[in-house]
């Protein structure tokens, strides 16, 4: 069974047809540039795709069964990156750009594997400060987007450019840059540990 959800003994197809529909509502979930995630639509999510990874986690800690090709059809483990964007907010009257603080929430949040973010410019400034995160997932399992998705042949085409990784706030994993995305690069690029 891909997951142990009480009522819910569904077949390991039926599993995968879920999953592919909660990832398709999950590439496409709003970000505000204020607020983030909806807390309740992150909830939602990571109530499925969260549990499947920690499920999956702990069943191969304690080496109970799975279904290995299902997790080797999305398992990822390394470097991941995010960047989050500056905040726009009113003092004195006046309009300012803040970076926002990190929610370490240890819920889902989208991810790259890409440190240039190339095929997400079109949705960052590449001159503006950003809150860099880079992630290692060390022990713990991430899903990757793009993997499952070729396997099981519904490529989003709007999105498999985006090398799309989904890993939970874990603040552990987790360190901090405050930078715009080509100093960040070219920081990647001298510091090949990072």
């Amino acid at each position: 069974m891909i997951l142990d959800f009480p009522q819910m003994n569904l077949s390991d197809n039926e599993w995968i047809d879920l999953l592919k529909r909660y990832l398709k509502q999950w590439t496409e979930i709003p970000l505000t540039t204020s607020e983030g995630y909806d807390i309740e639509e992150l909830i939602f999510f990571d109530g499925f795709i969260g549990t499947l990874i920690r499920q999956t986690e702990y069943k191969l800690k304690n080496n109970l069964e799975i279904n290995k090709e299902f997790v080797d059809s999305w398992k990822y483990q390394g470097k991941l990156y995010r960047a989050l964007h500056a905040e726009i907010s009113f003092e004195n009257g006046s309009c300012i750009l803040k970076l926002p603080e990190v929610n370490y929430h240890r819920m889902i949040a989208h991810w790259t594997t890409d440190y240039s973010f190339s095929k997400l410019r079109n949705k960052l400034c590449c001159e503006e400060e950003h809150k860099i995160l880079v992630a290692e997932t060390g022990d713990h399992l991430a899903f990757d987007v793009n993997r499952f998705r070729k396997r099981y042949h519904c490529v989003d085409p709007h999105t498999e450019d985006e090398n799309e990784v989904i890993f939970p706030m874990y603040k552990e994993c987790i360190i901090e840059y405050k930078m715009t995305l080509k100093e960040f690069e070219e920081m990647i690029q001298i510091n090949s540990d990072l």
